[in-house]
């Protein structure tokens, strides 16, 4: 069965989402782990834990994490990430289940990288995995590709598309407090 918890500073399992987090994405795609922490931005910052898994049923084990914003009826999953000898094995669909599960009256995006600009054969597998995995989940392609941090994305979504204006004036919404952001 798998459970989540709130990611704080103090969290015991802290160090494991910050050496996941850091370990997934390369540093062009992540902020500082602060900012997923601070409140300027209302953000669901969750660990995921299996409670059946592992020699010691007692101890749950820790699977992934998943970092989001909500606003109107649009939920970004902004970093979502299995830990990498957990992966193809169904947690990263039922964190996403759990993440809808929360948020049944939203349309839920992600974005992945393009997949016309990998440079190599592997990120190019990389990609299409990814691609595929969110399909399999349920996400459709959307309208809307964005440069961020040097890297180019495309949206999908599930539960209805989202298209350019909406995400935009999503992000705008979301960092009209925070001084000097930047917006997709």
């Amino acid at each position: 069965m798998l459970q989540f918890f709130d990611v704080t500073r103090d969290a015991p399992w802290f160090p494991q989402v910050k050496a996941l987090y850091e370990s997934a994405f390369p540093a062009n795609e992540r902020i500082p782990i602060k900012h997923l922490l601070d409140d300027k931005i209302e953000r669901e910052f969750w660990a995921f834990f299996d409670k059946k898994d592992g020699a010691n049923a007692a101890t749950p084990k820790f699977c992934g994490f998943s970092n989001s914003i909500t606003h109107g009826n649009i939920t970004n999953i902004v970093y979502f990430a299995v830990v990498p000898e957990l992966r193809s094995r169904g947690y990263g669909s039922k964190i996403l289940q759990a993440i809808r599960r929360q948020h049944p009256d939203t349309r839920i995006v992600v974005d992945i990288e393009v997949e016309e600009d990998s440079k190599d054969a592997e990120e190019l597998e990389r990609r299409n995995r990814r691609r595929e995995f969110y399909t399999r989940n349920g996400f459709d392609s959307s309208p809307v590709d964005y440069v961020w941090q040097g890297e180019h994305y495309r949206l999908l979504s599930a539960g209805g598309t989202v298209n350019e204006k909406e995400f935009r004036d999503f992000w705008k919404e979301i960092l009209k407090n925070v001084p000097g952001a930047k917006y997709p």
